[in-house]
């Protein structure tokens, strides 16, 4: 059997589009049987990335049994994916302070990136990241699933098309956090397999303990934004599809959260801020307490509401959700399959249903509401330049330092 590398690629015959996973863990196994779910429609992936030689081993098993070959190459730095010649497409799984750098060396190699939510760690990532993609004409998917399921995007049409009038308020509602921490731990060894000094990467240095890392990174903020950002990016990009602010954002953030006074996590134990949009509806997103593991929207209008989570869409008045919309009505970009979309974008060079600029004004949100839960007081946010107004110490939180070698430039 050939190998699939000289079968693939970018200068390979026929349509075919080969990808790169950076992170294969637990979403990056996820979306690793979403690409092998394209094998029909032309998608092939070449090479897995981790840092954890286990998973490594895990995902290029699965991709060879699937696949039928057993040359899904393994690696442990990132780079050997990015610029290998023969790879069109990336998908960054990995934990948050891992998302931008390789996007960003990805695009700058001529690769095309579907990157995990949230986009990135900081709103300066953000910017860099959408930059890169739009100066070297690349395609980007965020991975915010939600606008490629039916029921999102008739809610989005629906308030769109006016069915609930103006809108007048918000309720975001996320998860509590899932995994908690004593208020002391200990150094561990290194596990056998894992290359830390690489999983900590721009990230401060701090001593090994299981509890930083794989699933666990979430609660910690010198790696992500606990489940402000994990299900706030989701809940969160709903709202501002169906308002129409997929590139701008609020211009207020009023935040009196909760964080953890000891131990390894730092993260929201309780999060709780409001954003205000110019002229508009505010926005309150808030941790719930019915103990279900999944988000919540609710839109308050004048003519009523909606709610809308992944298992139920709920109205005040059921007629609602018999609308039909016909011509002259406002028709929203239809994707039935989020990573078939991005398939179907590498293939036509149109922007995709969750481009990254559209996921980086989503994470922006969800960063900015942490910031102002960590400063509990209200800030002036300008969304067109990205900055809090007349707020230095607040503007300083927008980006990090990077732990050499790494940056941004």
């Amino acid at each position: 059997m050939l190998p699939a590398s000289t079968l693939f690629g970018q200068n390979a015959p026929g349509n075919q589009v080969t990808f790169g996973f950076i992170g294969v863990g637990g979403m990056g196994g996820a979306n690793i049987d979403r690409v092998l779910g394209l094998r029909s429609k032309g998608a092939q992936i070449l090479a897995v990335c981790d840092v954890d030689r286990f998973h490594q081993k895990n995902a290029a098993d699965k991709v060879n049994k699937s696949q039928g070959n057993n040359d899904c190459a393994m690696v442990g730095d990132f780079r050997k994916l990015t610029r290998r010649k023969d790879i069109d497409a990336i998908v960054v799984s990995t934990p948050d302070h891992w998302h931008a750098l390789p996007a960003i060396d990805a695009i700058r190699n001529g690769k095309d990136v579907y990157v995990e939510k949230p986009l990135t760690l900081t709103v300066r990532e953000g910017q860099v990241l959408v930059s890169e993609l739009r100066k070297h004409k690349r395609v980007g998917q965020t991975g915010t699933q939600q606008r490629s399921d039916k029921n999102f995007r008739f809610v989005a049409e629906f308030i769109r098309n006016g069915g609930l009038g103006k809108i007048k308020h918000i309720d975001v509602l996320i998860p509590a956090n899932n995994m908690y921490v004593g208020s002391t731990y200990e150094e561990q060894p290194v596990p056998d397999g894992l290359d830390y000094d690489m999983w900590l990467g721009p990230a401060p240095w701090a001593p090994f303990n299981k509890q930083r890392t794989h699933y666990q990174f979430r609660y910690n903020m010198d790696y992500a934004g606990g489940q402000t950002t994990n299900w706030g990016a989701h809940y969160l990009d709903i709202a501002q599809w169906a308002l129409g602010m997929d590139e701008s954002g609020p211009t207020e953030v009023e935040g009196f959260g909760e964080f953890p006074q000891s131990g390894l996590f730092t993260a929201p134990t309780r999060v709780d801020f409001t954003v205000r949009y110019a002229g508009g509806p505010s926005m309150h997103v808030g941790t719930r307490t019915d103990g279900v593991y999944d988000g919540n929207i609710i839109f308050h209008g004048e003519k009523g509401s909606l709610n809308v989570s992944r298992s139920k869409l709920v109205a005040s008045d059921p007629a609602m959700l018999k609308t039909k919309f016909g011509e002259g009505d406002v028709r929203l970009y239809k994707s039935d399959n989020h990573m078939g979309n991005f398939l179907d974008c590498i293939r036509s060079r149109e922007k995709c249903v969750s481009d990254l600029a559209i996921g980086h004004r989503t994470t922006t949100i969800c960063n900015i509401g942490n910031i102002a839960m960590q400063l509990k007081r209200k800030l002036v946010w300008d969304p067109a330049k990205e900055v809090f107004q007349d707020d230095v110490q607040a503007n300083r939180l927008l980006q990090r330092p990077m732990r050499a070698p790494w940056s941004l430039v």
